[in-house]
């Protein structure tokens, strides 16, 4: 089993592609899915239509969506073409409609007999299936399948459209392939053969609370009695009341069938509506409905919960929430069995639209694991899935089907797990919505909902608001505390150093260190009765309400603290906590305020901070400002556009310039140059960025100077370069093959703190070995690199150039440049030294009275991309 995806640009562009492929039905069964969200029925057709005469026997499956899934990545308004091609497995497609001669839709037991008759086989294993969202039956579909063919895996959903949301259908949901579409219709392709497995899994992120329920009355998709009392009152005696008709809040809060308590049922719950309106009576499709019902009252105006299926008499559920922490256990669990599946061949994957719009991250982040695999698929108006052997219909789940006739693997990126922040982000409206239902519980006289309320808020809260390892309250809970309880003042403290002394101390010393300063913060907290907030491993919060302690108070409280948690016994390591004192926060501001006091201490090399959340930011333009280089670099790299610029280097013995140093330089897509002092620092920041400009930086020079035979070039290095063993083994292989590798002088950056001697001296002495040559740069800027010149064998030092720059009226510093030109004779010439910033010829003058071998600056020669090799 094969299998390509790729997006639809043009039909010259598919036969292309399709030639490039090369695709032969005689060498296994051919699958073709379609899903578009960019195409009408009819266009979809035509699409089906010309794939079909360039692959006249492949089997056509083709959807509607409102974005696609292409290799892992969520796109909106596109097409994916899927190709799987078997190798010894068979496929069979079959599309129909699911209205019958009537008019009316098809009952579930005769669509589901249907389907048995027409393409379910002996030895069928898998089923893809897509019906239009107008199929409300889609369940007992579903559920009866396991009966009348059990053992075959169903996967797929409802197809999803352009304009669906939490409160409308799709405007164009249908199903197609080569001889035409349905809006009303199924789509089905089985997947035959004795060597074929599969797997299918799911994550949702809902936590079923609260007693068991159940549905005693039903119209149409509404529930409209619950124990046998009023659906709609209930629903809003326990969240309705405070969250009123919002569609995104109403779907935190779904519903969880009994009999399977891990996927969501999404309700919309809709209030002052009346039977009439939400399904009128001329409508033949609500015939049925208003005849079982035929004493109620179909004018009055209530409250009403809908869901987007026929939902069962006699059907079972627990009320539920969806919540960030959950998402990622069940993403985890997820991914955990499709990297251990053995016959990961091809990958189908599909998103309920009312997850991504509950949770507008969560898609792209839980899509991101499988970004270099060939996932595909779409988003669905609901999902069907297989459920350890039992096939399901759900809502809001992430679903994923992994096949396969070979053992095969995929490259996957568990490393996207790392950073779920974005989700804790999203949960800022689940916490929203709860501080809103306690409100609204506050603000009411009816005992019995007032009491609903509470409970079913202390439920969530006992999942969501306390932290998983240690059990005190977490962000969450501080973000509820500053929007409810006034927690307008905090103090964050972090415990830095925290990778070093992981590499030197044993785990259970370190555990023990840990809980030692977790206890010493929650005991004092509590002595202080301030609140306290578990933030991530390290981090934790104090909080605490401005109108009952003074800021100067709080803040000598937290000074106490720190003294405390200085002081240690010979039981723990010590370690260094820094405290953020912020005040006037609120949950917008107060991680920003958080940032700029940690950059602040970090300045100030302090470990004490206080600001006022309100005032004392960061400055916008600066972070705007760093964005726009990324963007920068991010262009130079993907478009050619770092530039080596090469200043030349005047030998004062040979009266001529024999010498340059590669000076980087970025351009962007409007031709403006970037220098180093705008890009390095945020390119550092961004790791990646800036080993990607270094390794072709170098790449450049290398290639400019590979044949010099007059010239010799200096590059800039710093530590991170040294560390990088991929960009060392480059340097290292072209030393080793080039002409005159002494034409090669790698410059160390002095500004740089170089914490590994051992490994600064071992790239040394390899590149000496090799025949290149060292430097140090910007000598005399500062105390470390007397440090570098006595641990480091370096053939050159390059004077740094506020000292060059001022030797003419400036005493201090041409003593110190008699000192080097002294100190320069003392090796017995050993080391050559360059004097850079010469401006000018009184400059000069001075340089060659104290014997300095080269001169570099604008007196000799300004940077530029444009030189002549020799």
């Amino acid at each position: 089993m094969f299998t390509w995806n790729f997006q639809h640009i043009s039909n010259n562009r598919l036969v292309e592609t399709f030639e490039q492929l090369k695709l032969d039905e005689s060498d296994g069964d051919i699958l073709i899915r379609i899903h578009t969200a960019s195409h009408l029925p009819d266009e979809a057709v035509e699409l089906a239509r010309f794939i079909k005469h360039l692959v006249p026997d492949a089997k056509i499956f083709g959807t509607s969506t409102s974005a696609i899934i292409s290799n892992g990545t969520l796109i909106a308004d596109q097409c994916i073409i899927s190709i799987t091609q078997m190798s010894r497995g068979h496929i069979r497609t079959a599309r129909f409609s699911t209205i019958n001669n009537s008019e009316n839709l098809i009952s579930y037991d005769e669509l589901c007999h249907k389907v048995k008759d027409l393409i379910v086989g002996e030895n069928t294993k898998f089923l893809l299936t897509f019906l239009t969202a107008g199929y409300y039956d889609v369940f007992r579909f579903v559920e009866l399948s396991n009966e009348l063919f059990p053992g075959v895996k169903m996967f797929g959903g409802l197809a999803d459209g352009p304009g669906s949301g939490l409160e409308t259908n799709p405007q164009y949901s249908f199903v197609f392939d080569e001889n035409g579409w349905d809006d009303d219709g199924i789509i089905l392709a089985a997947i035959d053969g004795g060597s074929v497995d599969s797997l299918c899994c799911y994550a949702t992120g809902v936590e079923p609370i609260g007693e068991e329920m159940e549905v005693t009355d039903t119209f149409s998709t509404l529930v409209m009695e619950v124990n046998g009392g009023d659906a709609g009152l209930r629903y809003q005696m326990g969240i309705g009341s405070g969250i009123g008709s919002n569609a995104n809040l109403t779907c935190l809060f779904p519903f969880a069938y009994s009999d399977s308590p891990n996927f969501p049922v999404y309700v919309q719950y809709m209030d002052n509506y009346s039977l009439e309106e939400l399904f009128p009576k001329s409508d033949p499709a609500n015939k049925k409905f208003y005849n079982e019902h035929p004493d109620i009252d179909t004018k009055e105006k209530k409250a009403f919960i809908r869901a987007n299926h026929y939902v069962k008499k006699g059907q079972k559920f627990r009320k539920a929430f969806i919540y960030d922490k959950k998402i990622i256990s069940d993403n985890r669990a997820l991914f955990r069995k499709i990297e251990s599946f053995e016959k990961a061949e091809t990958i189908f994957a599909y998103s309920c639209i009312v997850r991504s719009t509950i949770y507008s991250n969560c898609v792209k982040w839980e899509l991101s694991a499988y970004e270099n695999s060939n996932m595909s698929g779409c988003i669905t108006f609901g999902e069907i899935v297989n459920d350890n052997g039992v096939n399901r219909f759900v809502n809001g789940s992430f679903v994923v089907a992994v096949l396969g006739e070979d053992q095969a693997t995929q490259v996957y990126n568990p490393y996207s797990f790392m950073h779920a922040e974005t989700l804790s982000v999203d949960n800022n409206e689940l916490l929203r919505c709860m501080t809103i239902i306690e409100q609204k519980a506050n603000e009411n006289n009816d005992a019995e909902l007032v009491e609903s309320m509470r409970t079913y808020v202390r439920d969530c809260e006992s999942k969501i608001l306390l932290s998983d390892e240690l059990s005190i309250p977490n962000e969450a809970a501080l973000n509820m505390d500053i929007g409810m309880r006034g927690v307008d003042r905090l103090c964050i403290i972090e415990v830095s150093g925290i990778t070093n002394m992981k590499s030197v101390f044993p785990d259970h010393l370190i555990n023990l260190t840990y809980k030692n300063y977790i206890s010493k913060c929650e005991n004092f907290a509590k002595l202080k009765n301030y609140r306290i907030y578990y933030l991530k491993e390290w981090r934790l919060a104090i909080g605490a309400q401005s109108y009952r302690v003074a800021l100067s108070e709080f803040t000598k409280d937290m000074e106490e603290l720190q003294k405390n948690l200085f002081y240690n016994d010979e039981k723990y390591i010590a370690i260094v906590p820094a405290f953020s004192v912020l005040d006037n926060c609120t949950v917008d501001n107060y991680n920003s305020a958080y940032n700029s006091a940690r950059v602040r201490m970090w300045q100030k090399n302090s470990q004490f901070y206080s600001v006022d959340a309100e005032e004392d930011l960061l400055d916008e333009n600066v972070i705007i400002e760093n964005y726009h280089m990324v963007d920068v670099i991010n262009y130079a790299i993907a478009n050619n556009k770092v530039v080596p610029h090469f200043q030349g280097i005047y030998d004062n013995k040979k009266k001529c310039i024999t010498h340059y140093e590669a000076l980087m330089r970025l351009e962007d897509e409007n031709g403006k140059l970037y220098y180093p002092n705008s890009f390095l620092d945020v390119a550092r920041t961004y790791g990646l960025l800036y080993d990607t400009i270094s390794r072709i930086m170098i790449q450049k020079v290398f290639d400019m100077f590979k044949d010099a035979e007059e010239y010799s070039v200096s590059i800039n290095l710093g530590v991170r370069d040294i560390r990088n063993k991929e960009l060392m083994d480059y340097i290292y292989d072209f030393l080793s093959t080039v002409k005159h590798p002494s034409h090669f002088i790698f410059e160390l950056l002095e500004n740089e703190d170089i914490d590994d001697y051992n490994s600064m001296i071992e790239f040394v002495d390899k590149i000496h070995e090799l025949g290149g040559k060292i430097s140090i740069d910007d000598f005399g800027s500062g105390f470390s690199n007397l440090q570098h010149i006595i641990n480091l064998d370096s053939d050159m030092i390059k004077i740094d150039g506020s000292i060059v720059r001022n030797c003419c009226n400036n005493e201090g510093a041409e003593n110190l440049l008699a000192l080097f030109a002294t100190w320069k004779g003392l090796t017995n010439d050993h080391i050559q030294i360059v004097a850079e910033f010469v401006e000018n010829e009184e400059i000069q003058n001075k340089l060659l009275s104290y014997d300095i071998d080269f001169s570099q600056g604008y007196y000799f020669s300004k940077p530029t991309a444009d030189v002549i090799i020799k």
